[in-house]
This record gives structure tokens, C-alpha cells and sequence, in this order.
């Protein structure tokens, strides 16, 4: 649900149900959908009738479609789902309370296929959106579609086909960018990282416990979900985040996940703007990604897979903040170290592993530095020449790591883990 305005998705991580509708209703009106959490909650009732139908139905990717003052770029996204050579699909449009002439476009849409659903919801961000749409989707497997991003015309029957033939939780895309200042596409150079994923072979953490979080990267966009799984692991967007909610998303849903595979090709366009659009977007939002780093911290220790995926996860959250940290400006960089430096990088557990455990030399320096010093006694280093040597680095770590089973509590946090690890 992205617009010039608002990208949700940018480089920084370069990262169900209600009753059935009749089909008249739905094109007569949208569904109306309340932003409070207590309006969303009581839908539940609702439930067995909705599956009772919904099992019933043909439809094998549920598509939806967030939507926010997209009406720039909309017709695109919806011609680019709507001529999908896979026709069992539904379309689940959101809008996010949008000002502009969106929902205009999507009921015109609506007019001309009944595969479009309609729901609006007061501005709440894509989080509630997606979740929204999730609430409502009948089909096997969910995809997801920003409303400024568009979809090859095979997108969904290739990925469809691979999900099916490999029985998987998570099938993922390859994809391009689309710069809109350009109208030229250039080949995306940050996805997933060491081709751990190759096309045809199904992995998970199982293969890669240290790396299954590098296996893709934090885009919904570029995946495709077996409703099931969704489901049964009640996984779901963070509504409160209106930045980084589809790289929990995707990260929680790699956790649990049994069975992920890629599919061959570029099949996804990923519209990109100018430095000053995505700058005032971090300007708003980019003091929400070490929390967000957090909750998923907090997920995975919830779920018993903290302690065997902890590598995988440092690295990951160690090296988004660096990366983030530095396309900061300076005021924003100040706040940002500050941040870490106060107790999230300890929560975040960037001392939990050695530093031989970090893959970029540069970030396990970063990650120890804005533990060790303030921005302040860091940068009158840096202006003097000093730096942290590895050994330096290993030797810090191994005494952080020491002190930190010493603090009360660290042996329950352990065993509860390992204990939730075994009975799943």
C-alpha cells in the first residue's frame, strides 16, 4: 500500500476470517472495516460460518491488495493481478482510508470482475490492512501486493505450481526494481544472500539454522503463503508499526516455516522513487525497526526457536541497523546510536553471540561499539583514530557473554526455550 507519499517497503531491509459476502453485496458496496482492534475482534463469532463456506470454494491464491492514495499507480497494479494467466484467484482490495481517488478506481474495477472484494478501513497503516485481508481470504495459498508494485503475468501460476508440486509453507519470487523517476528497470543486487535458496531445492531452519533468516529477504511482496500455515501459527502484521510490520512478518513466518523454496525468473516489478521520497520516510519511521527487532526476539523465545536460530537472527538485526544507521542523517544518526546504546542492542542480543559468529567484520564492530561507548565517546575515537581490534572484540564479547549468564533470570529464559523446542 504504497505511495510517492508513503512507501512501506523500501532499501533499508535490502525490511482469518469473516462469514462469506454474496457476491451482489459486494459489488453493491464495500465492506465497511473499522480500525479498532475491538471492531476487527468482533468478526470472530463469525468464524465456523465463514469456513464452512469458504471450504467449498475453488480459489487457489487470495491476493490483497493494501491500499493507500495509490490512485498514481493502481490501474497498473490491478490490470497486473486481474490478467494473471491463473484465474482461480481472488482479489482482496484494502483501503487504508485513503483520501484520493483509490477506492474509485478499485469499485470500478469491481464492476468488471467479480473476483474483486472490497473492504475500507479508517487510516491505520498496512499492518491492520493486511491483516484485514488475511481476515477475509478464502484461498490456498495468500499472496500480497503493494498498490504501486505490479506482478509478470505468470507470477501467480508459476509460484502457484511450485508451492504445490514441493508441498510448501513459503514459495519465494525473484524480482526487479521499477524506478518511477526512469521508467527503466535495473536487476535487484540485495536479495537473498550466499544462494542459499536455489531454485528447486526445499529447505528450512533445519538446513540453515544460522542463516535462515539471510535465506530472503523481508519483502511480503515477493512470496506466496500457504493459508494453512498462516492459520495455524496465527501469524500476523503488527498493526501498531507503519514501517518494517512485513519484515516481522516474514521473518516470523521463516521461523515456523517446515518447507520454503524459490521459484526461477523475475516475476515481480518493485517501483522505487527518489532519495528525498524514501528520506522522508525514514524521517517518520525508522526509530520503529529496533523494536520491531525485539518482537521478534520476544516471537521467537515465545516459540522455542530463539536459541537455535540466534546467529541468524543477530546477524540479521545487527546488520539492518548498520545499514539503516548509516543512511541516517547526522541529528537522526545521533538518535538512532542513542537508541541501541540505551539497552536495545542488549535486548536485541548482539553480545549473545561470538564475534566469529558475525559474518561482516564491519557490523560486529558497529554492534560492539554502540554497547561499549555513547555517540559521543564514539566519534572522539573515531576523530583520534582508534579502533577496535578483532581480538579486542572477541575478548569484550566472551566477557559480555559471561556476565549475561551471571544476571538472574538468563538460565529460565534458557531452559524455557529448550524446553518449548523439544515438545513442538
Amino acid at each position: 500500500m504504497q505511495s510517492a507519499e508513503m512507501k512501506q517497503n523500501d532499501a533499508t531491509h535490502t525490511d482469518i476470517n469473516t462469514a462469506q459476502v454474496e457476491p451482489e453485496r459486494v459489488q453493491a458496496e464495500p465492506e465497511r472495516v473499522q480500525a479498532e482492534p475491538e471492531r476487527v475482534q468482533a468478526d470472530a463469532p463469525e468464524l465456523a460460518e465463514w469456513q464452512s463456506l469458504a471450504s467449498e470454494t475453488e480459489i487457489k491464491v487470495s491476493v490483497i491488495v493494501p491500499i493507500y492514495n495509490a490512485e498514481a499507480f493502481l490501474r497498473p497494479a490491478m490490470d497486473s493481478i486481474l490478467d494473471q494467466s491463473l484465474r482461480e484467484i481472488e482479489v482482496i482490495c484494502v483501503d487504508d482510508g485513503s483520501t484520493d481517488g483509490s477506492l474509485k478506481i478499485i469499485k470500478e474495477y469491481q464492476k468488471r470482475d467479480s473476483r474483486i472484494r472490497i473492504a475500507t478501513q479508517n487510516n491505520a497503516g498496512p499492518g491492520m490492512a493486511r491483516n484485514n485481508g488475511m481476515r477475509r481470504a478464502r484461498g490456498e495459498y495468500i499472496a500480497f501486493l503493494d498498490a504501486d508494485d505490479f506482478f509478470n503475468l505468470d507470477f501467480l501460476s508459476r509460484m502457484y505450481e511450485t508451492a504445490k508440486r514441493d508441498d510448501l509453507d513459503i514459495a519465494v519470487g525473484n524480482y526487479d526494481l521499477y524506478h518511477n523517476d526512469t521508467a527503466k528497470f535495473r536487476k535487484n543486487v540485495t536479495g537473498e544472500e550466499q544462494g542459499l535458496l536455489a531454485p528447486g531445492r526445499v529447505t528450512s531452519k533445519k538446513d540453515f539454522p544460522d542463516q535462515i533468516f539471510q535465506l530472503t529477504d523481508g519483502y511480503v511482496w515477493s512470496k506466496l503463503f500457504r493459508r494453512s500455515f498462516l492459520l495455524e501459527k496465527k501469524l500476523s502484521f503488527p498493526e501498531e508499526l507503519r514501517m518494517f510490520e512485513d519484515v516481522y512478518f516474514v521473518v516470523t513466518a521463516l521461523s515456523l516455516a517446515e518447507r520454503i523454496a524459490k521459484c526461477e525468473g523475475i516475476l515481480i516489478h518493485h517501483r522505487v522513487y527518489s532519495e528525498q521520497a524514501r528520506g522522508r520516510l525514514f524521517k517518520k519511521y525508522y526509530a520503529q525497526a529496533p523494536q520491531m527487532y525485539v518482537n521478534i526476539k520476544t516471537f521467537l523465545m515465545q516459540h522455542g526457536m530463539y536459541l537455535p536460530l540466534s546467529v541468524s537472527y543477530v546477524n540479521l538485526t545487527a546488520s539492518r541497523c548498520f545499514r539503516l544507521y548509516n543512511l541516517l542523517w547526522e541529528d537522526a544518526k545521533k538518535e538512532f546510536y542513542t537508541m541501541l546504546h540505551d539497552g536495545l542492542a542488549e535486548q536485541m542480543g548482539w553480545s549473545e553471540v561470538a564475534a566469529e559468529d558475525y559474518t561482516d567484520p564491519a557490523v560486529c564492530l558497529f554492534a560492539a561499539t554502540v554497547q561499549m561507548y555513547t555517540y559521543e565517546q564514539s566519534n572522539r575515537r573515531e576523530a583520534r583514530g582508534r579502533k577496535l581490534s578483532f581480538a579486542s572484540l572477541k575478548q569484550w564479547m566472551a566477557r559480555k557473554r559471561k556476565n549475561r549468564r551471571k544476571e538472574p533470570g538468563y538460565f529460565t529464559e534458557l531452559f524455557r526455550s529448550l524446553f518449548k523446542r523439544k515438545k513442538k
